[in-house]
């Protein structure tokens, strides 16, 4: 390093030696700006590729949050509903997929929820196929049958999943309230049937006016919400819980009455106590126009902690405790949102959600559309590989890594490992993460004291192209085994007190074997 600034600074003196020359020769003066403003570059570049980031483990600190067994959780488009037929829920390799990823919800939802009657036709003065200009699909109402509902009731419970089921609020009665009525027979159907689930109602009624030219007032809102968990209460779900308003346009730029933070005070200022969390929905950037870059781009990834900032300054000036759930995360992006490169955003948006105290973050969507987690061949997409390290190293015990800067492109956060993933209950640490740059850089985990019992395993999930289905551990192509199984996850180790390298455009789960924070195990 020092030899390379030597050098630059030769370069300097030589040409302040040579000035008068160079001004009677003004082309070659160009000639040499050009090439020395290369060569800078280069220099640049050549520096920042050996660049080193410290990061701070604290092992005497408490425990930052503790979020939900479920925190990663996901969701089934209720859209999917309309062709049960075409949805493999009763297929074993597609529960296995969905199994390995539990503890989870699943959340039965989306804008096709506020279009589904249960066991009876919709009634014809009803909107019929409404063009969302959001994604460009036709909404129509439709029936879902109870058969449809116990087959997928089964999927859950066979995937040991626990079901979030949204519930159409537009059907209304002649007042502008809520009516029940559809909503009454799905609950007493389900009671019957022992079914265990959990509810909301209604997807991002801010965004009503656009995508189904109906009108509902978060005022209104808040007194449908408190008749649907009087109708839970009084039907044998009273233990079940009730989350909502399921906004999306956090931080709108344009207008104030579309902003999910508006609706949302709004809602809570008239809600009795109904919501156990409050739910949002929230996207970076509008998939028609989404590039590669915009991926990886840490300016796109730093929207997230304005929107959440955003939202709790709302829920603290109301004086609430109410905790948030981000319950629709989806990005539309053909050839994109379901490929290595989505992997990014997803496991940033988990580690600085945990981070910031939210209890469950559900993707969009498992199966169906571009950012599904399972392709339509049944075969994982990068995504969900991503899911099971994080479900396999990551509990939902919150740590402090301290940095100077975690919002560039070297991006690390701190659990305790679970204990499913302890070696011999020996304590241990999992630091993820991600190295958003095209080439390795080296970062160094400092704070505790060094012992010769610590042991670093190094899981680095990689692939050949950004926009690939295919993922590598360590170098290595991920598949299941022909059984469906999970394969060895054969880590890299490392020796203590060394510089860990994450390699170029990675995601990371470094566990550390042997460090003792006791926060971890009270």
């Amino acid at each position: 390093m020092k030899n390379q600034y030597k050098n630059l600074d030769g370069h300097e003196s030589l040409y302040a030696s040579r000035r008068l020359r160079l001004i009677q020769s003004p082309l070659i003066v160009i000639l040499c700006f050009i090439f020395l403003v290369f060569s800078q570059s280069n220099l640049s570049q050549s520096l920042s590729k050996g660049e080193r980031h410290i990061f701070i483990l604290n092992p005497k600190q408490p425990l930052l949050h503790t979020s939900s067994t479920k925190f990663l959780s996901f969701s089934l488009d209720t859209y999917s509903l309309r062709k049960m037929n075409e949805l493999p829920i009763s297929d074993e390799k597609f529960i296995n997929l969905a199994r390995l990823l539990s503890p989870a919800y699943v959340r039965i939802g989306g804008t096709s929820a506020d279009c589904l009657f249960f066991n009876e036709s919709p009634p014809q003065n009803s909107h019929t196929q409404v063009t969302s200009p959001i994604d460009g699909n036709h909404y129509s109402n439709f029936t879902f049958s109870e058969e449809d509902f116990l087959s997928l009731y089964q999927f859950t419970k066979k995937s040991e999943l626990r079901m979030l089921f949204d519930l159409n609020v537009l059907i209304r009665n002649p007042d502008g309230s809520w009516n029940d009525s559809n909503a009454r027979q799905i609950v007493e159907f389900a009671k019957y049937h022992e079914m265990t689930l959990d509810w909301q109602l209604g997807n991002e009624p801010n965004s009503f006016k656009h995508v189904f030219n109906v009108d509902i007032s978060p005022q209104q809102l808040a007194k449908d919400y408190f008749a649907l968990r009087s109708l839970l209460n009084t039907s044998g779900y009273n233990d079940s819980i009730l989350v909502g308003p399921e906004v999306n346009n956090i931080r709108h730029p344009i207008n104030i009455t579309e902003q999910g933070e508006y609706y949302v005070k709004e809602f809570l200022k008239n809600d009795e106590d109904c919501i156990d969390y409050v739910t949002w929905h929230q996207y970076y950037i509008n998939g028609k126009t989404a590039k590669v870059q915009d991926f990886i781009d840490p300016k796109v990834f730093n929207i997230l902690s304005k929107q959440i900032k955003s939202l709790q300054d709302v829920i603290d000036g109301l004086g609430k405790k109410i905790p948030m759930w981000l319950c629709n995360i989806r990005w539309r992006a053909r050839n994109i949102s379901d490929r290595f490169v989505a992997g990014f955003l997803f496991l940033d948006k988990l580690g600085y959600s945990a981070s910031e105290g939210l209890q469950v973050v559900i993707r969009q969507s498992f199966f169906n559309g571009y950012y599904a987690m399972v392709g339509p061949d049944l075969n994982p997409n990068a995504v969900w590989w991503v899911s099971v390290f994080y479900k396999e190293f990551v509990s939902n015990k919150v740590l402090k890594l301290a940095t100077i800067n975690n919002f560039g492109n070297v991006r690390l956060y701190a659990h305790c490992t679970p204990e499913k993933s302890l070696v011999s209950r020996v304590p241990a640490v999992t630091v993820y993460g991600m190295n958003l740059h095209n080439y390795s850089v080296n970062i160094s985990i400092q704070g505790y004291r060094s012992t010769p019992k610590i042991t670093i395993f190094m899981y680095a999930l990689t692939s050949d192209d950004l926009q690939s289905r295919t993922i590598k551990l360590n170098g290595k192509d991920l598949n299941l085994l022909l059984n469906g199984d999970l394969p060895p996850f054969k880590p890299v180790i490392l020796k203590i007190g060394k510089f860990i390298t994450l390699p170029a455009y990675s995601m990371v789960f470094i566990v550390m074997h042997g460090i003792d924070i006791p926060a971890c195990f009270t």
